[in-house]
Order: structure tokens, then sequence, then C-alpha cells
């Protein structure tokens, strides 16, 4: 998973600086559309899997505010202050 990550934001990158490498020369409205969708895909695709990949990774599930089984008290320390 981490390097499906990794691909896939190197990949992303690449098409930024591709797109910016076409508006600056004469193909601008080509550029802005490999801009927008290395941006929507940024943010649609790699963003879930790094926060999927960080969480599964992490192990410690006790971070959950909202926890139903468990209390939590730092955040009732954080509302009562």
């Amino acid at each position: 998973m981490k390097y499906i990550v990794r691909i896939i934001v190197t990949i992303e990158i690449l098409g930024l600086i591709y797109g910016a490498y076409l508006v600056n020369t004469e193909q601008e409205i080509l550029g802005n559309k490999v801009i927008g969708f290395s941006a929507l895909a940024l943010i649609f695709i790699v963003m879930p899997l790094f926060l999927i990949y960080r969480f599964k990774k992490s192990g410690n599930h006790s971070r959950t505010i909202f926890s139903p089984t468990e209390k939590n008290e730092e955040l009732e320390d954080f509302m009562k202050n």
C-alpha cells in the first residue's frame, strides 16, 4: 500500500508539472485541464488512500473521538475548560 500511494503521488506531481509546462507553452487550455485533473486526483484518490494507509498502520484506534463504548476523558476535560 505504501508503494502504491508513493507511485500515485509521483504520477500526480509529474502531471501538475507537465500541466504547468503546457500552460507556459502554446497549449494553455490543455495545460489547465491537466492541472485540474491532477489536483482532483490528488484530492479524491490520493488523500483517502493515504489516510486509510496511515490509520491502519498506526494500530492505535483509541484516537477516535466518537467511540461509543469508551469514555474519552481528554475530550471531556477540554469541554469543561
